[in-house]
């Protein structure tokens, strides 16, 4: 079913009709039953009284009964900063249906370069919002912490540290009030394998100012899944989790957990919100685990962490309620990315150092070790508190959980040096560079020992996380493979792609096979038993046979 012929805005007299008509659109868009859209008892809703403050972004104006449409949002940034000159503004990409995808830089001091370069020597913080069109909370407090360092009382923050805000990702999402992109895609499950638009221009922006702290702001299901399956109403105004997955630095963990979560916990309490560790189950199932956030390296959380940023997730309290508690929602992610940034400016030497050896310590593994190819949660059981959905009334229920916080490993591999493409994979190649990963070529043939791939077994499987099957239309191969070693006479042109840089494990997360974020799970990568693509070096090339790949 499609409704082209809608109206892209569709402006609601009530929080319920926006909800139930926000749920409907996104499963015809998407292609799936959608969650049941829920109205809040009243006993419920004076749970969550909205803050006595006032706020002055297009999702707040007088008589607003819509959220805010990209149109509106692209206005009010060009107005900002034309009034207060306090940041620079970068087009970083354009959604599939073609809408911009604003980058606002803040750093002091301003350069003559129209969005600005970052002041070096201090930490970059990087801000994400609405990468899920439904949940556009996380974007409208985007543009409060916007106008607070542009004009507010957080530019002084500039003096310690460098800003960059996306307050929309996924603007054809956001103004169709759907989960997914224009393309029908989770860019939240594209962020290693780069096939959205939207994702490539958060790889630009990675890319090239290397954010130091990254925080992916979102909202979660307030009801449906969870009266079906607890007959219980969410109860936290913020759930929050950092990087869980395998390979990452533990430096970056350490200070995830002592100096950032804690503070935001403790900041959130301040305001009155209540936080948890974040947490999903699957909808439209009987199974009643629940799953902290995955430990695939595909989400903007984790691929931040391989980027070895010190990354957050936040998600408030918004799906399937409508405008229900909008100031409340808003209030919970302004709070937490106010924390993010105080934080980073009060520890700005200590993070900068933390993240730059945390690059040294990857491109140093090469060669050495193992290297985890599968993990996943560990399983065990945990309390969560629900409200009840018509006394109100707080209720513990003990669940079936699946903790990230324990990563279990499935699979090791040796560490290899580096990896041997043959020089047709191009795009496989030019996936990497995308990434920010440095690739080289062999400037003359080669004769080298290395690993091939012994296909085992292959066969159709699926994406998945804490939410399910992963939504992708003709799915993956599913690959079990061992190596062995063998002699290879390399042509000039192939290429090397070296573990002993900064993004070494981001480059192993998309070459090693038999994982279901792999280029070859996915199709961008050939593997087959009768010809060798993909080659692990067992000690690098010559320096003076290797040069640089930079298309």
């Amino acid at each position: 079913m499609r409704f082209r012929s809608m109206p892209t805005r569709i402006h609601w007299s009530d929080a319920a009709a926006l909800a139930v008509a926000a749920c409907f659109v996104a499963a015809a868009h998407a292609g799936f039953e959608p969650e049941r859209a829920r109205v809040e008892s009243a006993a419920v809703a004076a749970r969550f009284p909205d803050p006595d403050l006032a706020y002055a972004t297009p999702g707040f104006r007088a008589g607003r009964t819509d959220f805010t449409s990209h149109a509106e949002l692209v206005g009010y940034v060009d107005a900002l900063q034309a009034r207060s000159n306090g940041f620079g503004v970068r087009i970083v990409g354009r959604s599939k249906e073609g809408r911009s995808i604003p980058l606002l830089v803040f750093s002091e001091p301003r350069t003559e370069s129209p969005a600005g370069t970052l002041a070096s020597g201090k930490p970059t913080v990087l801000i994400v919002a609405q990468q899920h069109g439904d949940e556009p909370a996380g974007s409208e407090a985007a543009l409060v912490v916007a106008t607070r360092l542009a004009e507010g009382d957080l530019r002084p923050l500039l003096e310690r540290i460098n800003v960059l805000i996306v307050p929309r990702a996924n603007p054809d999402g956001g103004e169709a009030f759907v989960r997914y992109t224009g393309g029908r895609a989770d860019m939240n499950r594209d962020h290693l394998l780069l096939r959205t638009p939207e994702a490539r221009a958060i790889a630009l922006i990675a890319r090239e100012y290397q954010p130091d702290v990254v925080i992916d702001v979102h909202e979660f299901t307030v009801m449906d899944r969870w009266v079906a399956k607890f007959d219980g109403v969410m109860s936290y105004d913020a759930l929050i989790q950092y990087a869980t997955v395998g390979n990452l630095p533990p430096a970056l963990t350490g200070t995830a957990e002592s100096t950032y979560r804690t503070a935001i916990f403790d900041a959130l309490a301040r305001a009155g919100l209540s936080a948890h560790w974040y947490f999903t189950t699957e909808a439209g199932s009987k199974d009643l685990t629940v799953s902290m956030g995955g430990v695939q390296p595909d989400t903007w959380r984790n691929v931040g962490g391989l980027r070895n940023a010190v990354s957050f997730l936040q998600e408030s309290r918004g799906v399937g309620i409508g405008r229900a508690h909008y100031k409340r929602r808003v209030r919970t992610h302004e709070v937490t990315m106010e924390t993010v940034l105080r934080t980073t400016a009060a520890h700005a030497g200590e993070v900068t150092a933390l993240t730059r050896a945390a690059g040294r310590e990857v491109a140093a593994s090469a060669c050495r070790g193992d290297y985890v190819v599968a993990s996943d949660a560990t399983r065990t059981t945990h309390t969560l508190t629900f409200v009840d959905p018509a006394s109100g009334a707080l209720k513990d229920v003990d669940v079936p959980w699946r903790s990230a916080l324990d990563i279990r490993t499935l699979r090791t591999r040796p560490r290899p040096c580096g990896y041997y493409l043959d020089a047709a994979q191009e795009d496989a190649a030019a996936h990497l560079r995308e990434l920010g990963v440095v690739v080289e070529r062999l400037a003359q043939p080669a004769t080298v020992r290395a690993e091939r791939y012994r296909i085992l077994k292959s066969g159709a499987g699926t994406r998945s996380d804490g939410r399910g099957a992963v939504d992708e239309g003709a799915g993956i191969v599913s690959f079990e493979v061992d190596t062995e070693v063998q002699s290879a006479s390399l042509p000039a042109g192939t290429f090397y792609v070296s573990l002993a840089q900064p993004l070494g494990n981001l480059v192993a997360a998309a070459l090693e096979p038999d994982s279901q974020n792999s280029f070859e799970a996915n199709g961008l990568l050939p593997l087959s038993a009768d010809k060798t693509t993909v080659l692990r070096a067992l000690a690098p090339p010559a320096a003076a046979t290797r040069v640089w790949d930079g298309h």
